[in-house]
């Protein structure tokens, strides 16, 4: 008898510490993991670069001119059309640093667009002087139809400030013949003048325009 209320005693006790066991598990699986952190779905830290240019090659600065997103939103929209895949769309800036990435100055394009800018595509701004004055010439190009995209033409002063290049009558220019999507180099004739080419629909083919410049902004020719 004494040897069944043992066993019984026993049995007892191992399914009161089993029982323990599993409850101490089951509380402990349901515990937050303090190693991870929560996040939002994506989560952003800094502005968005969508254009990276060393500046060496070009002047032989140390110096890197970057287009970055600084308000706006990314998104994928993978229907047939002219944004699609991955979009940064947003208000932009364009910022020189030096090589250890401090800023030595920054241009808020929102001041020159009044839309915001779209891109689908990393790239870099392709460089060259066309009115002879010496400092770093580079177009900024957004989607306006299959036969083209609108170009504007910017500057790179020597304090690093962006400026617009004017052109007399025109706040961009319409070319369907580029070297680049969002940024293209300008055919030039000479130290101050350059053409374009453009789909022309009235003529229903391609025509040029040359423009050059006067001291103050570049003149249809």
């Amino acid at each position: 008898m004494k040897k069944i209320t043992c066993i019984a005693v026993s049995a007892l006790v191992l399914i009161l510490f089993l029982s323990s066991y599993s409850y101490q598990k089951t509380v402990s699986s349901n515990k937050p993991d303090k190693n991870k952190e929560n996040y939002s779905d994506i989560l952003v830290q800094s502005p968005m670069t969508v254009s990276n240019n060393d500046l060496f090659p070009v002047n032989g600065k140390h110096q890197y001119l970057r287009l970055r997103m600084a308000k706006g939103k990314y998104y994928e929209d993978w229907n047939p059309g002219a944004y699609q895949g991955t979009l940064l769309e947003g208000y932009f800036i364009i910022e020189l640093a030096d090589e250890f990435g401090n800023t030595i100055a920054k241009t808020d394009l929102s001041t020159i667009y009044k839309e915001r800018l779209i891109f689908n595509s990393s790239f870099e701004f392709q460089f060259d002087d066309y009115n002879d004055d010496g400092d770093l010439d580079f177009t900024i190009g957004q989607y306006t139809s299959n036969n083209g995209r609108d170009y504007k033409l910017f500057t790179l002063r020597e304090d690093g400030k962006i400026e617009v290049l004017p052109i007399r009558d025109y706040s961009s220019l319409f070319i369907s013949k580029a070297t680049g999507y969002y940024s293209t180099k300008l055919t030039k004739i000479d130290n101050v003048t350059f053409n374009i080419e453009y789909y022309d629909n009235i003529k229903g083919k391609n025509s040029e325009d040359v423009y050059k410049w006067n001291g103050k902004e570049f003149v249809k020719d």
